[in-house]
């Protein structure tokens, strides 16, 4: 059984996680085997409490630190990037496999501290939407393969820049990982615009690929993926029912087999692109990486 704490009770992904975990009929039915959460650290007391209370987590911990020794694994979740190298760094450092939460951090400079702190350390870390892991999701991506090469695409979603979690990368994360998960890393610039909160990021792939990104801040949103490719087009509305589930299994997986599901480029890319589209708005004008 491996003992999971989680770092941030203030997201809704707490109360997800321990809830497929610790309880025996959990919502919707869908249950982890082999993993429980027992313990938890919050920022806000009434808040921590009543994750503790609905995800049945015997613990509840006054400073996150006081895990170390009682978890074998830790999950770090909370709502503002910027709160996820400082709140993960002491677990990296005691050699304790690490999920944080979408997105790795705001900053490249802290994702980029971070992925050199477990390197350093050789511990075990991990940072995904759990929605490119949803089973749908996975599914449609294999199928791509048959319509190969991908030429262009499209990934939908919502976002904010005036987000009180960090701005766009907040909800962007979603789609631009969904977008790298479909189409691939290797991306060659970025270019955005923005009208009435929306927005249209178009990403050159070096393989020739055109997609976009559309960032929805004043619409009704759904999580869309489209490809097109030289032997025809798919497309996929994401079915996110199972990603808590799907995506906590890619971590426990990563802690059974010690290897990660992403390289350490692939957890630093998405950092990168939200940055150059926050770039890219600023100075209205294409940025390369």
């Amino acid at each position: 059984m491996i003992k999971i704490g989680i770092v941030g009770s203030d997201n809704t992904h707490a109360e997800r996680f321990s809830e497929i975990t610790n309880l025996e009929n959990p919502p919707k039915g869908l249950h982890v085997d082999g993993a429980r959460v027992v313990a938890i650290y919050g920022e806000e007391e009434q808040r921590t409490k009543e994750v503790a209370e609905k995800g049945k987590i015997p613990r509840i911990v006054a400073d996150p630190k006081e895990m170390i020794g009682l978890v074998d694994a830790v999950m770090v979740v909370f709502r503002h990037g910027d709160k996820h190298y400082p709140y993960a760094r002491p677990f990296i450092e005691a050699g304790i496999p690490t999920f944080v939460d979408k997105p790795l951090a705001i900053k490249v400079a802290d994702a980029e501290a971070m992925i050199e702190l477990a390197d350093k350390k050789g511990t075990l870390l991990t940072s995904f939407s759990t929605l490119r892991y949803a089973q749908k999701t996975v599914k449609f991506i294999e199928e791509t393969k048959k319509i190969a090469p991908l030429t262009a695409g499209l990934s939908t979603g919502p976002a904010d820049r005036e987000s009180e979690y960090g701005g766009l990368p907040f909800y962007g994360i979603h789609a631009v990982e969904l977008l790298l998960a479909t189409f691939g890393y290797d991306v060659e610039s970025v270019l955005a615009v923005e009208r009435q909160k929306n927005i249209l990021a178009s990403v050159k792939y070096k393989t020739g690929a055109l997609t976009a990104i559309c960032f929805l801040g004043n619409a009704s949103y759904v999580f869309h993926l489209v490809a097109y490719g030289k032997e025809g087009y798919l497309d996929h509305f994401v079915d996110a029912s199972t990603c808590y589930v799907d995506g906590l299994k890619v971590f426990l997986d990563m802690i059974n087999t010690g290897k990660k599901p992403l390289s350490n480029e692939q957890l630093i890319l998405p950092v990168r692109l939200l940055e150059a589209i926050e770039q890219s708005l600023l100075k209205g004008e294409e940025i390369s990486f």
